[in-house]
């Protein structure tokens, strides 16, 4: 047998909609993803696209790092743009 009672269309507002959207899923997000979403931009950790910094240059060369390691992990990065940005650092 079929229900055939009166069918009750229901229309919320955009605050509602908002406000349980917020109660349903972003209450159960993980915390780390809520404060990713806060963030502008989430932070990389690994920055292996060949845009070395001079920061990043200085940490390796303490840690006794060669240019060879160096350019293994940035992939992109060529030997001639690494020493174009070690003579532009003022490290040749």
């Amino acid at each position: 047998m079929a229900y055939h009672g009166a069918v009750i269309e229901q229309q919320w507002t955009p605050e509602e909609v908002k406000a349980y959207c917020a109660e349903k899923f972003e209450s159960k997000l993980p915390a780390y993803l809520r404060n990713m979403k806060k963030q502008e931009r989430p932070k990389r950790t690994v920055n292996s696209n060949g845009n070395l910094s001079k920061a990043q240059y200085m940490r390796f060369m303490e840690k006794g790092l060669s240019d060879e390691h160096i350019l293994a992990k940035y992939q992109d990065l060529t030997p001639e743009r690494l020493e174009m940005a070690k003579k532009q650092w003022g490290f040749n």
